[in-house]
């Protein structure tokens, strides 16, 4: 065959530690727009449900994320996790702020908090300088894709999405030792895989840790040993996170309160609405599409 000998000499591509990494996660964008401050004010003990990434393309804005005070200026790129509160405010008055933001969700619920981990922000807040990067030209690919809605921009949008968080794990020198495999701990990732899986296909129901427990045949001493030790969770607390999280979809479809509560397997719409409050920081009632 033509070529032939030059084909076979061709090195076959291997995949990497960061791309089996990712594989693993499936990201959803929720919300994308441009922020312009109309006035100088600044924003205080403010927190959303998403994960989280702006860029800034203005002047610069003081944040303070924890206990953590930072300047971003233009070109910096800022990550935050679910459910982080911060604080913002201009540092030039004459100059309002403008940022890109993307809010967006990460699956499978068991993974999010290896995906948080990886994204280094557990212990510490990161900010990349993307000016003139590939992540400048990723924002604005998916601006203009969210914008015009040519056909097949959800897709492009996402994979535009993975993209994006793949450069940023780059800058920050992405690397991860093999763990050593050990038989306990490939079989509780076997446990917790079911355990989750099976929260997940019963979520409607009203589920209790001895349920789940007994359908992944391990104790609940040993299911709760799992969870806390891998997902820093309880079961309960993850079966609530999870109701939670399904309920803030139906919110979205403008189902009521009533009807969520039983779509849910709560006993009745307070109960629901406690539990939801517990979890969320809000009532569903006051609840809308950017929390």
């Amino acid at each position: 065959m033509l070529y032939d000998s030059y084909f076979r000499n061709v090195p076959t591509l291997t995949e990497d530690m960061l791309s089996k990494e990712l594989k693993t996660y499936q990201l959803s964008l929720v919300a994308f727009g441009r922020f312009q401050a109309q006035k100088a004010r600044s924003i205080s003990n403010m927190t959303l449900p998403y994960h989280r990434i702006i860029y800034i393309t203005g002047s610069a804005v003081r944040y303070q994320v924890h206990e953590t005070a930072m300047i971003l200026e233009k070109g910096d790129v800022l990550y935050t996790p679910p459910n982080t509160i911060y604080n913002a405010e201009i540092v030039e008055k004459d100059r309002l702020p403008e940022f890109i933001y993307l809010y967006f969700e990460v699956l499978p619920c068991h993974q999010e908090q290896n995906f948080i981990r990886m994204m280094e922000t557990s212990l510490k807040i990161r900010v990349f300088h993307a000016l003139e990067s590939p992540v400048e030209f990723y924002f604005y690919t998916i601006a203009e894709e969210y914008e015009n809605q040519r056909p097949g921009y959800y897709h492009k949008i996402h994979s535009y999405l993975m993209l994006l968080v793949m450069e940023l794990l780059r800058r920050k020198d992405f690397q991860r030792e093999e763990a050593p495999s050990h038989s306990w701990e490939s079989g509780g990732s076997l446990i917790l895989n079911k355990a989750t899986s099976y929260i997940a296909a019963n979520i409607r129901e009203p589920l209790r840790v001895s349920k789940v427990s007994h359908a992944c045949g391990v104790s609940e001493s040993f299911l709760y040993k799992l969870f806390s030790s891998n997902l820093n969770v309880s079961p309960k607390e993850y079966i609530l996170n999870c109701k939670m999280e399904y309920a803030v979809r139906l919110l979205r479809k403008n189902m009521t309160v009533t009807q969520i509560a039983r779509e849910l397997g709560f006993s009745n719409p307070n109960h629901f609405s406690n539990a939801f409050f517990k979890v969320m920081g809000k009532r569903p009632s006051e609840w809308n599409a950017f929390g």
